[in-house]
């Protein structure tokens, strides 16, 4: 089985049981360090999955040994047996594989593909046009009342209609607002999302809550006070952030 953990508000791994145990005793996975594996629907706290962590001496505190953790495997090792990569710092065991991985263009394992402008642009489209065709099966039939060739003779029917329009445009503003806050807080993607293989995590790859989903939905009106900027954002950020991700500390990846 393999285990990802959360390390700085970072994804780390995929690591093996074995290496886990390690990370455990070496006093990087703590009882309150989220993880989570292949067949877990959300991450959670390694002591609620796998008990209280046994007590043990870090090795980093052993005879002054300068730990390091492979940034692709996780296993603790000497600094000096380790091999900066770029940003990462690699094991002689994983370094074959990483710089194979490297040379085919693909991601390591660990690391995040982030969503970008584009690409979220067109699935916000797509949940754009699922919404209003649910809408308009229901403002369909007052629209053709208001607009019949006799409603201009009888305004006073016109305007008794005018109410419960605006309250089904009311209730599909609210209507939107649930669809977007309930798919990202349980399923992690709207419906458009999904289509594109996109996830939205918070920073350290776990998932959103349904007060911070809420937050994440109403983050997304400050982008009308800077005139489209806050999503422009996405494009030139190296995390693919826009203003509303920045806010709620989120961000935007392709589901593995």
């Amino acid at each position: 089985m393999k285990w990802f953990y959360a390390d700085q508000g970072q994804q780390k791994g995929p690591v093996d049981e074995s290496a886990l145990n390690d990370l455990v005793l070496a006093g990087v996975v703590r009882d309150d360090t989220l993880v989570w594996n292949e067949g877990m629907p959300n991450w959670q706290t390694h002591g609620s999955l796998r008990g209280v962590a046994p007590t043990s001496k870090p090795l980093s505190g052993i005879a002054g040994m300068d730990t390091r953790y492979c940034g692709e495997c996780g296993r603790p090792s000497p600094a000096s047996e380790l091999v900066a990569i770029g940003p990462a710092s690699i094991c002689a065991m994983c370094k074959p594989a990483y710089l194979q991985k490297l040379r085919q263009g693909g991601a390591a394992a660990g690391v995040r593909h982030y969503g970008g402008f584009w690409i979220r642009t067109a699935a916000r489209i797509v949940d754009a046009i699922l919404l209003n065709m649910a809408f308009l099966i229901v403002r369909i039939p007052f629209g053709i009342a208001m607009f019949a060739p006799g409603a201009a003779r009888n305004p006073a029917a016109v305007i008794a209609m005018m109410g419960p329009f605006l309250l089904i445009t009311f209730l599909s503003m609210v209507a939107a607002a649930c669809y977007e806050i309930f798919f990202i807080a349980k399923r992690g993607a709207t419906i458009g999302k999904m289509i594109f293989g996109l996830k939205v995590i918070r920073a350290d790859g776990s998932p959103l809550s349904l007060g911070l989903s809420t937050g994440r939905y109403f983050a997304h009106f400050i982008n009308t006070f800077t005139l489209g900027i806050g999503y422009l954002m996405a494009a030139f950020d190296v995390q693919k952030r826009a203003l509303h991700d920045r806010i709620c500390e989120t961000r935007v990846i392709y589901s593995r």
